[in-house]
């Protein structure tokens, strides 16, 4: 293989990774439900809601923000997770404790000041590096060349203490960096690690991948004890802890990224480095760096109780077959990248010195080792089961017969069938969201139908006669009580046709008269004629009404 050029990198998650970009899924873009996590815009939702549930809304955010408010909104969309989910771009896998979790506090206070003032509990979790039109995981490429580029400082510094003129420079990270890269900042052009590139990795199957929440939870490296009681960590005494959005380990080749090295063969500038690194002693500078970290890490979650056995077994199968030959021959690498990788991965041997708080009063130690270390974990109080945040094994390749064949470990995420579990229940919940539009549109057509006849009669009515008014009233009750199947000989439509009949036949004239002496003969059509006595006088009222039309 070339030692300068081109590579694809294929690039396999070993534990669980979070590369944060700053931002949240916040309590008021998703819920979780049945094992998942449905982010969803803001705008699709408000569409896909009813109106009446819109109504709602718009009233509970219409006032001052307040703690009260958030928690209303926040359960007002669990309520309506059935719609939410139908219309969700993006999900992620959540584990049946997290969910628990989540369902304990949504819309509720979890906990109370001394004072007796609420906290609000916001269920923000910190999302992963994604690409923004896909919303998929990424591994950034500023991240894995930023963790090349440790393991190539700590291999050129070759364990070398802080020189002294250093060890109290506000600056002296960046004037080590200069001093071991040989440049300066106002000439970055020879700064080496120009010459590499790379390019963001992402997902090489999207339909077989999902991302997953997981705690992070602090646990001590060593055990600390007050007579017979193991002293937890000050962050696990704080109950502190984080949810973050992960990418899963032990998918074989999940992400593929590209690497460049720029050749100078033969070029001499002094716009070029003059330290320049090829791919051979990249592959050496990692492994010498990280894989004793990853062999120390194992050993003191192995003695301490916290691996995971599954996951322990699959890594062993890894690393004891072709994996491990790949890591040996230099045919791959390891990198500890993003969020909770521990101060051991970013700091460089025998510079190393890391700041250990103490009690509240006592002045903090320094140290080439940190007391505690940040696990991921599928429930917060957990002392078993735990992993470590942040391996990836990165494999470069120009020809696919680069790449050996990946062992089979048994390691099965399930994330295949738990996407076509989410598809399933999207593509049932949206066909009930169309059915429940259609029926709402339905409706609105319907009212607004009735809305502009309502409006037609009234504006008819402004420019009625009395009688003619006497007439719309007539027909108005007779439409009603066919509408009912209403037909009462003594009730109110009878009544009132018996009235206009009299007040006609007394003052009445014009048009007036015929409309009210066929609506009169169409209304005993309707609820039948009176006894023949009756029915001969109402007769002949009607005709005399008609005659007063001339």
């Amino acid at each position: 293989m070339s030692q300068t050029g081109y590579w694809r990198l294929a690039i396999t998650p070993l534990s669980p990774v979070h590369l944060g970009t700053g931002q949240d899924y916040e309590p008021t873009n998703y819920v979780i439900d049945d094992g998942t996590l449905y982010a969803f815009d803001g705008v699709a939702a408000l569409e896909a809601l009813p109106a009446t549930e819109r109504e709602r809304l718009g009233r509970m955010v219409g006032g001052r923000p307040t703690p009260d408010m958030l928690r209303q909104v926040q359960r007002f969309f669990y309520d309506n997770r059935d719609i939410l989910i139908a219309v969700s771009g993006h999900q992620v896998r959540v584990t049946r404790t997290v969910e628990a979790f989540y369902g304990e506090r949504v819309g509720r206070i979890v906990q109370h000041e001394h004072g007796g003032g609420q906290v609000q509990n916001k269920l923000e979790i910190e999302r992963t590096a994604y690409n923004p039109p896909t919303g998929q995981a990424i591994l950034p490429g500023s991240g894995l060349k930023g963790a090349m580029r440790t393991a190539l400082l700590n291999a050129v510094n070759n364990g070398h203490r802080l020189p002294q003129d250093l060890e109290r420079d506000r600056r002296a990270n960046q004037k080590l960096q200069e001093r071991l890269f040989q440049y300066h900042m106002g000439h970055l052009e020879n700064d080496p690690m120009r010459l590499v590139r790379i390019a963001d990795a992402s997902l090489t199957e999207p339909d077989s991948f999902a991302t997953q929440l997981q705690f992070a939870v602090n646990r001590k490296k060593d055990p600390v004890r007050r007579g017979d009681q193991e002293i937890a960590s000050q962050a696990e005494q704080q109950g502190l802890y984080q949810l973050l959005e992960c990418l899963p380990p032990m998918q074989p080749r999940a992400f593929e990224g590209g690497l460049s090295i720029q050749g100078t063969d033969g070029v001499e500038s002094p716009k070029l480095p003059s330290l320049r690194f090829r791919l051979g002693e990249l592959a050496i500078a990692c492994n010498t760096f990280y894989r004793p970290i990853l062999d120390a890490e194992l050993d003191l979650l192995l003695r301490r109780g916290f691996l995971e056995a599954q996951w322990a077994g699959a890594l062993t199968h890894l690393m004891d077959g072709s994996v491990g030959q790949a890591l040996r021959e230099g045919r791959a690498w390891l990198l500890r990248v993003g969020r909770h990788s521990g101060a051991e991965s970013v700091t460089l041997n025998g510079v190393r010195r890391i700041k250990i708080m103490k009690g509240r009063g006592e002045a903090p130690d320094f140290l080439d080792h940190a007391k505690t270390l940040w696990l991921a974990s599928d429930e917060r109080l957990a002392q078993r089961n735990l992993l470590p945040f942040g391996w990836l094994l990165v494999e470069p390749w120009q020809e696919r017969g680069d790449l050996t064949p990946w062992p089979e470990t048994g390691y099965d995420a399930g994330a295949s069938a738990w996407r076509l579990g989410v598809r399933k229940r999207q593509i049932g919940l949206a066909g009930q969201l169309r059915q429940a539009r259609q029926r709402e549109e339905a409706r609105s057509k319907a009212e607004e139908e009735a809305a502009a006849v309502e409006a037609a009669r009234l504006a008819r009515r402004e420019s009625m006669s009395p009688e003619e008014l006497a007439v719309d009233k007539i027909r108005g009750l007779l439409e009603r009580d066919r509408a009912a199947g209403r037909k009462e000989a003594g009730g109110e439509l009878a009544n009132a046709l018996v009235s206009a009949l009299k007040e006609a036949e007394k003052g009445w004239s014009g048009p007036a008269c015929i409309q009210l002496a066929d609506l009169a003969l169409e209304v005993y059509g309707f609820i039948g004629w009176p006894g023949s006595k009756k029915k001969k006088e109402r007769k002949a009222l009607i005709e005399t009404v008609r005659g007063r039309a001339s």
